[in-house]
Order: structure tokens, then C-alpha cells, then sequence
């Protein structure tokens, strides 16, 4: 049996690796030169993948997966808020 700190370090573990091979939303924005940058725009791509994730598939586990971008997301986009605003009022 594991103790509580080797559990933790696990799960932690495992949703660091699952966030990595989702790839992060708010990245994926932010490193598109074509997208101009909007406040939560990670956010929004994110819960538009999840949307589509659900309608186009029928293994729901893989909506699971893309679920757990969006509060990640939305962390970095918080962080970026000042960056994203500034970007958005000078375009």
C-alpha cells in the first residue's frame, strides 16, 4: 500500500502526462499567428474541443481527456489576461 505522498505524487503524475498529450488550449492560441489574442481565448478553444469531442465520438473517456484542459486553461489565461487585454486593444 502506498502512503499518501506517493499516491499524490502519482496522481499528479498522471495529470501532468494527460494534460501533455491533450496540449494545452490557451499554448495552442497563443502560438497561432493567425489568431489575434482575446482574453480567455485558451478557454474557449478548450471547451470547444470538448464539445466536439462529445459529438463526434462515442468513447467518452477521450472526453475526459479534453475536459481537464479547461480549468488548466483557464489558469493560464488568467495569468495572460494583462498580455491578452494589451494584445487586443492595440489590434
Amino acid at each position: 500500500m502506498q502512503d499518501g505522498k506517493a499516491m499524490s505524487r502519482n496522481i499528479s503524475a498522471l495529470v501532468l502526462v494527460f494534460t501533455l498529450l491533450n496540449g494545452c488550449s490557451t499554448a495552442r492560441v497563443h502560438s497561432d499567428p493567425d489568431v489575434t489574442p482575446a482574453p480567455y481565448a485558451g478557454t474557449k478553444q478548450a471547451l470547444r474541443s470538448t464539445k466536439q469531442y462529445w459529438y463526434d465520438y462515442d468513447f467518452y473517456g477521450q472526453v475526459a481527456l479534453v475536459a481537464l484542459d479547461i480549468p488548466l486553461s483557464a489558469v493560464a489565461d488568467t495569468l495572460l489576461l494583462p498580455y491578452d487585454t494589451y494584445q487586443s486593444r492595440n489590434k
